[in-house]
């Protein structure tokens, strides 16, 4: 019969517990699982290399100490062998000894924390790895932030199943397994290593289920949930285990109340890989040996290293230090207080007399005043940090800003004499188009890429012109005064292309020099991106559906030059009409014919007729043709006014 070559299991040794007792916790579940065994050890060095150590040569270096209580360990026990597994000739491996585990050694010398994790990673993408195991004596020291930060790291990447030992010590027999059950794949796993374990030793295995104590069938309604759970997950050999049911409305507190009991060696539960530090059987507490076990997706795992590293390869990544003064800067700048207020006053009311006044140069000004890219970035940043916190003060910044932001443009508008109708700026911000979302997502990637830089804080200036956010608010407002609600509408769209754009920009732009979320997504990140992300594409397509420019010149709306001739009377007639595209947008160009110079007046009156027509503000310039004489035309310059 053809045998599988071996599969392998890797332990790496820890500093915190004594070799002899991680060594027995590795062979026992190598044992269990009928796996070969890789024994790391990792030993700080000035340069980065894997060695694998030979038993049958003498030992030198630094970790010798280590090397030789392995190999004495090895020797002493009647269930290890030392070296690969033999194979045949054709390369297959020989049918291994009963409760025999073949046992290697490799010293991976390491620089930092980082390259630790990259050589226990690359141990890891064996092919012939099944399982990672570490035996501890306490949970990872969460005030080490470079410590968490690669553990967390080390399980995102992890392409295999991982089975991390809490509080293992010598006098325990671990032959009475408690397992508590959970559904999805790694409570199915957590069952599985409680059935070997047990099968390993002749022990017990006993499956418990922790069920709320709501109403007199609770009990009964545990035990058939646990029934179900263990006929899908171990199938005929669920009649061989115990079961457990408690009732309790905490899952944590059941657990306890049965360990205390003192019926069991060792407790198994399933965990998240995100979630290990966290997880039940680090609060279980001290004295209490709990195996947690979590499964891996190893495409997807070495994907996200694949890309997250290739990434990094190519752009500098934010240091801690930045990354904090980062998050501490848009913190405080995103917060509604009176500070962010008067700015928004201030920005609001310089952007409205600049539109007024067709002043580029004052709404330029604006736009620089203005503080609501800030809000934006942090909201950016809460989604990818996972900051719920920041996600609720940005979002409500950004939307008391334009609150305050188009009632002050509707306050100046009334106020102001004379406005009678949109201005050129006015309406250069009423017709968005697909190329103003491409805009704010470059600038929302700058944005967020120059606020990671402290050496590029200069250019956020230029970044606030290129995405102008308060002047389509102001422009909104300026035009509810003037009772013109598709301008309204059009600048009010603006603004909202640009906000949603700059958002996804900055997750994007954040996430790529380094800020992610090393935890398990919360549902409100989730849901957060996801907004935004179908936010941006639902804009994107209706700019893209909406009718081109070139559309419209090829097909005059149908009675609008009925409409013009009636606004002109008897004392002008309609003549041609030419439309004209811009940076401001779209204007006709209508000649008429007449004995006088169109007035202003008779501008305005043809601009409405015509807006009315498009469904849309546009710009009209009357052109007149002066008749001289009864018998005909004389050529002369057109005259006439400009309704901008």
């Amino acid at each position: 019969m053809s045998l599988q070559p071996p599969r392998t299991l890797v332990a790496l040794l820890g500093p915190d517990l004594e070799v002899a007792l991680q060594l027995r916790w590795a062979v026992r579940l190598a044992t269990a699982r009928k796996l070969d065994l890789l024994i790391l050890h990792r030993m700080e060095s000035r340069e980065e290399r894997t060695v694998e150590v030979s038993f049958d040569e003498p030992v030198q270096g630094k970790a010798t100490g280590v090397i030789n209580e392995v190999k004495r360990i090895i020797e002493e026990s009647s269930e290890l062998r030392t070296g690969p597994r033999s194979s045949t000739d054709s390369g297959e491996a020989k049918e291994p000894e009963a409760d025999v585990v073949y046992a290697r050694l490799k010293v991976l010398y390491f620089t930092g924390l980082p390259s630790l994790r990259r050589a226990v990673l690359a141990e890891l993408r064996n092919k012939d790895v099944e399982l990672f195991t570490q035996a501890r004596t306490q949970i990872t020291d969460m005030s080490d932030v470079d410590l968490v930060r690669e553990q967390r790291l080390f399980l995102r990447y992890i392409p295999c199943k991982v089975v991390l030992c809490h509080g293992v010590k010598k006098e325990n027999v671990l032959s009475r397994i408690l397992v508590a059950t959970a559904p999805g794949p790694n409570g199915r796993a957590a069952l599985n290593l409680g059935r070997d374990l047990a099968v390993s030793v002749d022990g017990t295995l006993t499956a418990l289920h922790v069920n709320p104590s709501i109403g007199l069938d609770a009990e009964q309604v545990g035990e058939r949930r646990l029934d179900r759970l263990l006929k899908k997950s171990l199938g005929p050999e669920h009649s061989k285990v115990n079961y457990r049911v408690m009732l309790d409305d905490q899952i944590l507190q059941g657990i306890r109340r049965v360990w205390e009991e003192g019926n069991h060696d060792l407790i198994v539960v399933g965990v998240s890989g995100f979630q290990i530090e966290g997880s039940l059987g680090t609060k279980l507490g001290k004295g209490v040996p709990v195996v947690m076990v979590s499964t891996a997706s190893p495409f997807a795992n070495r994907f996200k290293q694949l890309i997250e590293e290739g990434i990094q390869q190519f752009v500098p990544q934010i240091e801690r230090e930045d990354r904090i003064a980062l998050v501490d800067r848009v913190q405080s700048s995103a917060a509604w207080n009176f500070d962010f207020v008067a700015l928004m006053v201030l920005s609001t009311t310089m952007a409205a007399i600049g539109l007024i006044q067709n002043s580029a140069a004052v709404v330029i000004g604006a736009m620089l005043v203005a503080p609501l890219m800030t809000p934006m970035l942090g909201f950016g940043l809460a989604v990818v940090q996972g900051n719920p916190l920041l996600a609720r003060l940005s979002l409500r910044s950004v939307v008391l800003g334009l609150c305050v932001s188009l009632l002050g443009g509707f306050l100046v508008g009334v106020c102001t004499p004379g406005l009678e109708e949109p201005t050129r700026e006015m309406l250069a911000r009423g017709g968005p188009g697909l190329l103003d979302l491409f805009v704010a997502f470059a600038a929302g990637l700058a944005a967020a890429y120059a606020s990671s830089r402290p050496g590029l804080i200069a250019a956020l200036p230029g970044v606030a012109i290129a995405a102008a956010l308060v002047p389509p608010i102001a422009t909104s407002g300026l035009a509810l005064s003037l009772g013109d609600f598709p301008l309204a509408f059009g600048a009010l769209l603006l603004f909202g292309i640009n906000m949603v754009t700059i958002i996804l920009a900055s997750i994007m732009s954040l996430w790529v020099v380094g800020l992610r979320n090393l935890k398990k997504a919360s549902n409100w990140t989730f849901v957060g991106g996801s907004t935004i992300m179908a936010a941006v594409l639902v804009l994107g397509i209706y700019l893209s559906l909406k009718p081109r420019q070139y559309e419209l010149t090829q097909k005059i709306p149908e009675g609008m030059v009925q409409a013009v001739q009636e606004r002109l009377g008897t004392s002008y007639r309609f003549d041609s009409l030419a439309v004209a595209y811009d940076e401001l947008g779209m204007q006709l160009n209508i000649q008429v014919v007449g004995e006088t110079p169109a007035s202003e007046d008779m501008t305005t009156e043809v601009r409405t007729v015509a807006s009315d027509h498009y469904d849309q503000p546009v710009r009209v310039r009357l052109l007149t043709k002066i008749e001289i004489g009864v018998d005909g035309y004389e050529p002369t310059s057109p005259t006439g006014g400009e309704n901008k």
